[in-house]
């Protein structure tokens, strides 16, 4: 029967989804493992491990004469003698069995006859193997007869001959061919077929040899679902399998109480094994009655089948199985070898474009595209395609017969969604992607190769045009499945296998492996070119950003230079002015405002800094035992007065775990609770704002500190967490990740003086000190920023606090008169440090450069150098470093040199070190610091000052909105406009036409602009 159909419009073996084939395969599988019987031929056994037996096939009675239900629960040696069984119990002593296997059995059975009315006993010989399951012992037992034991000889001689001829096939059809005719005279069977599955899983005949009366299979497709998913998973396992007589009677397992086994054996590894029903009929209305087939297998993958058939009950014996088993096995090595052979002149010439492409790519790695124009030809033999696309990083070029453009940039778009990063290939473009519809005359299937790198696509798509072709099946295709009673599907042995004929449109021909192999290495060349392209274009962006980053940090370090050398003046004589007793009271809060101004500015460049720090990696932790409970006190007093301006409650509330001596970085602590308590406090114009501070043993590991180097474990590891409640303005929840990022700022955050580092550098911090910041809010509610970070508390503590806390007013009586040698180029520093070190009882001389600084050591003989590092001419480095060697040679006493420097990176620290000094002080720097260096080094004793207390200031009123009600709309309106500007001196202005009856409303105000707090000004004048 002929058939033309049109692969669009009828049914065509795509039809069995993967997912219906699943399925109804599936439910085939216990009947292909397990049938629950075996076929006639031979005895089975299933045994326990001391050979006693679970299960015995039924027609035992046949040959002993004992019923099979007689002997379950039986020892083994009911049927074989003692030393047999025990031959038996020493083979279980092997891991391997196949060792052992096949080995020969004796027993007295007797033999029935009609015209006896008494059985004949006599000696059969079954050739047995053992195998073993999960819980037990399988022994196949399958009677030898005389005809058997063929000659050896006569074997080797067949074997022999057969594998010259298979070795001497000059192609793979010839191969086939010549197995095929082997076999067939070996076996004797009527039809022999070498059946190969495809990539799809069905298969095609690509040789035959048989009876000139039969009508020939070969050229015919099967369809996948007729060799099922279970079955092949067995063909893989067992080589041959043996059906002698299709017709045969199963022969069922009997259990105890002579019944047949309710969960059947899983029999895979038997030759016995019963046949499904589905391939008995399949078999059947085939018209086959007795057939064997061996596996051909490629690298653990079932490449085809050796199909014995014969038309009438054939069985073969075991030699003859385990030749051709042999044959099977080589002949799976020789196909192989053939592949490789007819496929190594395409090879050759792939490499050869493939080397040609290398060589090129080298010559040129910054000119990808242009060489593959170049050697478009060459590209598209590579896999035999007609078109290609070259899509490198959004930019197509079309080679060939392609799509149009935009047709090729939407499939370049649908790829990536496939999740198959590296290759793609179709013959049939239009099942997954109907679009292709369009253009199959140019692209009905595509090889697409992609690669990924560094965040950008790249992409070769080959393409073939439709090629309509006629494949010729085995009976139809749809046959094998039908639809019961209940509407579902079901497979169903076909029942004709007359020439069915299929018109397949919309497809191209199909990518062959060694095309596939060929795209790959495609791929490995572009990806090795790429590699070398983006590797060149990084060094050159790598040179670019270290240039930019050299620029940045010569910039920074100068401008930090050039800002905190004035600063420095600016404070260490306000600081001066302050203490002294002639500056007139009214000044002091003009001096206070100084002060709160050029702090502000310090922590903007500190800020930035730590910024330049952080994205360079070059931050550290310098542990040391610090007292935390004087660390909050000393916080609690420093934003007490702040929080008080502006009517707020502010507490602390430390858990009495709170230890007071730990180990961490004290500096870094300090400046994450000074960020977090400041922003608290800026952002909070009403109600409160609390500390509370508490700790618990460390959950995770940290390493032991580095305060007591010298033992082994002498601090516990503790958890300590900050948390900063406020009742303040609150935070947007989809903020709360931003507001860590550098320069990020709330709504709110942009009214406030700033720049929005110091969140991120706390975070930064935190995490450094082994935790993190988080934070959670409700907007209009407040916030709770909470701190945790790991830290050691010492069993021992041997500290000396600091004796500088108070005002330095002189020298303890009976010192000696110290020379102190102050090497600075800025009169402005040179000035101030003479004022703050001369009144104390220092002597002090000044050096404005290295060369003078080297003089005043030789002649004058300082006790200390105060050295700065940027001076004209030799710098305070070379200085250092000059004096150090002096001394070397002339054995003198080193002198203590303190670099105090506006150069306040860490590489500047380490520079100074280096080059000899003992300290490196960063500008601008307190007069307690100043102080404590030089009695660090010189052992010098201080008198202080007993410091009065503070009298409180009058706190003013806060003030609410209500209070502006004195004042025009307008001037409302101004106010709030320069309170969002920061223009301070707009403010002033406005303060000034405050009427003079409003004596707190300009108090209040003008507290509130000299103490930077314009985010409360442009909330109080809101509309």
């Amino acid at each position: 029967m002929l058939v033309e159909m049109n692969a669009l419009t009828a049914f065509k073996q795509s039809a069995f989804t993967p997912a219906l084939l699943t399925t109804l395969e599936n439910c085939s599988e216990e009947s292909v493992y397990a049938p629950g019987y075996i076929q006639p031929y031979g005895i089975l056994l299933v045994l326990q491990p001391d050979l006693k037996i679970l299960q015995i096939s039924e027609n035992v009675e046949q040959f002993w004469g004992i019923s099979a239900a007689a002997l379950v629960g039986q020892s083994l040696q009911r049927l074989f003698s003692r030393t047999q069984v025990k031959r038996i119990a020493q083979f279980l002593q092997q891991d391997n069995l196949e060792l052992c296997n096949p080995f020969e059995l004796k027993a007295r059975i007797k033999a029935f006859s009609p015209e006896r009315a008494e059985p004949k006993v006599k000696t059969q010989t079954f050739r047995s193997i053992l195998h073993r399951t999960e819980n037990s012992l399988i022994l196949e037992l399958e009677p030898q007869f005389p005809a058997d034991s063929s000659d050896s000889i006569q074997f080797y001689h067949r074997l022999q001959a057969t594998v010259l001829s298979l070795r001497s096939a000059a192609s793979l059809s010839n191969l086939a061919q010549t197995l095929a005719t082997q076999v067939k005279e070996m076996t004797g069977f009527d039809r022999v077929m070498i059946y190969r599955f495809e990539a799809d899983d069905h298969g095609v005949v690509i040789a035959e040899e048989k009876e000139n009366h039969l009508e020939s299979f070969l050229g015919l497709h099967f369809p996948a679902i007729d060799v099922p998913a279970p079955a092949r998973r067995l063909f893989l396992r067992n080589w041959v399998r043996q059906i002698p007589d299709v017709h045969y009677s199963p022969v069922a397992l009997i259990a105890a109480d002579g019944c047949s086994v309710e969960t059947p054996t899983d029999l895979r590894d038997c030759v016995l094994r019963g046949v499904s029903p589905y391939h008995i009929e399949y078999l059947q209305n085939m018209g086959v009655a007795g057939t064997f087939t061996i596996s051909l297998i490629n690298d653990q993958r079932l490449w085809g089948l050796i199909a014995c058939h014969h038309y009438s009950p054939k069985q073969i014996d075991y030699q003859t199985r385990k030749t051709c088993e042999f044959i099977g096995q080589f002949a799976s090595i020789e196909l192989v070898h053939q592949q490789e052979r007819e496929l190594e002149g395409y090879r050759t010439q792939v490499q050869t474009i493939q080397d040609k492409l290398q060589q090129a790519f080298l010559r040129e790695p910054n000119f990808i595209q242009q060489v593959l124009t170049r050697n478009a030809a060459d590209l598209l033999n590579l896999v035999r395609a007609e078109g290609v696309a070259i899509a490198l990083d959004q930019k197509i070029l079309l080679i060939g017969q392609t799509p149009p453009l935009e047709a090729v940039q939407n499939l370049l778009t649908w790829l990536p969604q496939l999740n198959q990063p590296e290759i793609y290939l179709t013959n049939c473009l239009v099942r997954p992607y109907p679009p292709a519809r369009a253009f199959t005359q140019t692209a009905s299937g595509i090889l697409a190769i992609s690669i990924v790198l560094h965040q950008k696509s790249y992409h070769l798509v080959w393409f073939r045009p439709e090629q309509i072709q006629t494949v010729n099946w085995a009976g139809n295709p749809q046959d094998a499945v039908k639809i019961d009673e209940s509407g579902e599907p079901q497979l169903c042995p076909r029942q004709s296998f007359d020439l069915w004929k299929e018109t397949v449109q919309e497809t191209s021909l199909p990518w062959q492996s060694v095309e596939i192999e060929a795209a790959r290495m495609m791929r490995s060349t572009l990806m090795l070119a790429l590699l070398e392209f983006s590797q060149s274009a990084l060094e050159q962006a790598a040179e670019r950003a270290a240039i930019a980053n050299r620029a940045k940090s010569h910039f920074l370090a100068k401008m930090s230079h050039e800002l905190r050398t004035p600063l420095n003046a600016i404070l260490g004589f306000a600081q001066m002015m302050n203490r002294s007793t002639s500056t007139p009271p009214e000044f002091q809060e003009h001096l206070g405002i100084i002060n709160r101004s050029g702090e502000h500015l310090l922590t903007l460049i500190n800020d930035v800094l730590e910024m330049s720090r952080i994205e360079a990696g070059q931050l550290i932790l310098t542990e040391k035992i610090f007292n935390l409970h004087q660390l909050l006190r000393s916080l609690h007093e420093m934003f007490a007065l702040k929080a008080s301006e502006k009517g707020l409650t502010f507490s602390l509330e430390k858990d009495q775990s709170v230890p007071h001596y730990v180990c961490s970085d004290e500096a870094k602590v300090r400046q994450i609770l000074i960020n977090l308590i400041s922003n608290a406090i800026k952002f909070t114009t009403q109600g409160s704002v609390t500390i509370q501070v508490r700790t618990k043993p460390a959950e995770t590991s940290k390493p032991s500190c580095t305060c007591y180097p010298n033992t082994s474990s002498p601090c516990r590891a503790l958890t300590l967490a900050f948390e900063v409640e406020d009742t303040g303005c609150g935070i947007h929840s989809s903020d709360w990740e931003s507001i860590f990022e550098a320069f990020m700022q709330t709504e709110q955050g942009r009214y406030a003086q700033g720049t929005g580092l110091g969140l991120s550098i706390s975070r930064q911090f935190a995490r450094l000190l082994g935790g993190d910041i988080t934070v959670q809010s409700t907007v209009n509610q407040g916030s709770t920023f909470t701190c945790h970070i790991l830290l050691h508390c010492p069993d021992i503590v041997d500290l000396v606090e600091s004796e500088t806390a108070n005002l330095v007013i002189g020298l303890e009586p009976g010192q000696p008169t110290y020379r102190i040698l102050v090497a600075e180029d800025v009169p402005e520093n040179w000035q101030l440090l003479k004022a703050l070190l001369e009144p104390v009882g220092f002597e002090v001389r000044t050096a404005e450069n290295g060369e003078e600084a080297i003089a005043q050591w030789q002649s004058w003989h300082p006790h200390l150098i105060l050295m700065d590092i940027q001076m004209p001419g030799m710098d305070g480095h070379e200085a250092t470093r000059q004096i150090r060697a002096q001394e070397t040679s002339e054995q003198r006493q080193p002198i203590p040199i303190i670099a105090l420097t506006a150069y306040a990176f860490e590489t500047d620290r380490t520079a100074s070190l280096q080059a000899g000094c003992n300290e490196h002080i960063a500008k601008p720097f307190t007069e307690s610091t100043v102080f404590e260096a030089i009695a660090r080094h010189l052992g010098v004793h201080y008198r202080y000052k007993d410091e009065p207390q503070t009298p409180s200031r009058s706190i003013r009123k806060t003030l609410a909105p209500q209070d502006f009600e004195a004042m025009p709309i307008e001037w409302i309106n101004q106010i709030h406009e320069a309170a969002l500007d920061l223009d301070d001196e707009k403010l002033h202005q406005l303060i000034a036409q405050i009427p003079d009856n409003e004596l707190l409303l300009v108090e209040s105000m003008t507290s509130l602009v000299n103490n930077f707090q314009l985010e409360a000004i442009a909330s109080l004048t809101q509309g």
